[in-house]
């Protein structure tokens, strides 16, 4: 694997490299200079989808309670599998062993919980992102005057993409891992992975409750994640203000599903390095006729990504730095 990760990173490095070696970084540093204080408009937009994001994660985990308490310490959490992932292949699910570990060892929420928990948050942060997406290519269609090829990557992209997450979403509904796991069982080698498929059987249950029993929390869940989704928008309505180049909040969930669009099919960069930038400053030619602003735009997110790495890096270095609570752990063990 290492050696894939390198390649992958090489391949982001590579794509930032161009992307600035055809930009006039002078007028982009001149673009930058505009934000000033704005960036901390910008932090307090992404703490907001952040905050919504633990709200919808919480929802997942039935030994929590919607207290203050657990809400900081889902915060923290997340926050610290956040800058894992980001410096990690596999966008979101590159920080969820950090995330399973921290709750087992200093919260005792067991691993088949924690990973019920993180597969369930993932998912319907990935359904809301089908309907964020699909507002997007509406728009895109109906309400821009981008070229036809915009619009063919546009609804070939979301396609591919919606396929792929309710593909997902049925092994997860109709148990076909559990399914798997049955016939492995009849066979020689099923016996030696007893535990391992008896594990499995308590996950896919545990994914099946949620989408079945517990639908308030399912939906409950799918509704703040969009809603972060129209606030990752209203970030970039926010950025391009700042940057003396207003822009509509149309344009803006457009630019924002170009982005999404772009991220899903290079979820294996690292950071999404180079693509990130690649997306903006294309999609907003299209849109303002500066690619330049683009570029300033991506920047500005990446300022805002390194301020919640450091954030999320000095949480996990006080985990670190903590004993473990062997009692809670010693006790979900033995639930």
């Amino acid at each position: 694997m290492k050696p894939l990760k390198t390649l992958y990173l090489l391949i982001g490095i590579g794509l930032l490299g161009f992307v600035l070696s055809h930009t006039d970084l002078d007028s982009v540093w001149s673009q930058l200079e505009k934000v000033g204080w704005g960036i901390l408009v910008v932090l307090a937009v992404y703490k907001t989808v952040f905050i919504l994001d633990t709200f919808a994660w919480q929802l997942t985990l039935p030994s929590t309670q919607p207290t203050r308490r657990w809400m900081y310490v889902l915060w923290k959490v997340r926050m610290v599998g956040a800058a894992f992932a980001k410096v990690m292949p596999f966008s979101s699910f590159g920080g969820a062993p950090i995330k399973g570990f921290v709750l087992k060892h200093h919260y005792g929420i067991n691993y088949r919980e924690g990973a019920a928990s993180l597969i369930l948050a993932e998912s319907t942060h990935m359904i809301s992102l089908v309907f964020f997406m699909t507002t997007g290519v509406l728009l895109i269609l109906f309400a821009s005057n981008l070229p036809e090829s915009y619009h063919l990557f546009a609804i070939i992209s979301l396609g591919i993409i919606t396929f792929g997450i309710m593909l997902f979403i049925i092994v997860q509904r109709y148990k076909i891992t559990s399914l798997t796991g049955s016939w492995l069982s009849r066979r020689k080698i099923g016996k030696r992975l007893e535990k391992v498929i008896h594990q499995i059987h308590d996950m896919d249950e545990r994914l099946v409750q949620f989408y079945t029993r517990d639908k308030r929390h399912f939906f409950s869940a799918s509704f703040l994640n969009l809603v972060g989704w129209y606030l990752d928008a209203l970030e970039i309505y926010v950025i391009f203000y700042f940057l003396g180049h207003p822009i509509t909040f149309i344009e803006a969930v457009i630019l924002q599903t170009f982005v999404e669009l772009v991220r899903a099919g290079t979820f294996f960069i690292p950071a999404g390095l180079g693509s990130q930038e690649a997306v903006f400053m294309i999609a907003t030619e299209a849109i303002t006729g500066q690619p330049i602003l683009g570029i300033a735009a991506a920047l500005i997110r990446r300022v805002r990504e390194i301020v919640w790495m450091i954030w999320g890096f000095s949480i996990g270095l006080e985990y670190s730095q903590k004993p473990f609570d062997l009692a809670k752990v010693a006790q979900n063990d033995l639930n």
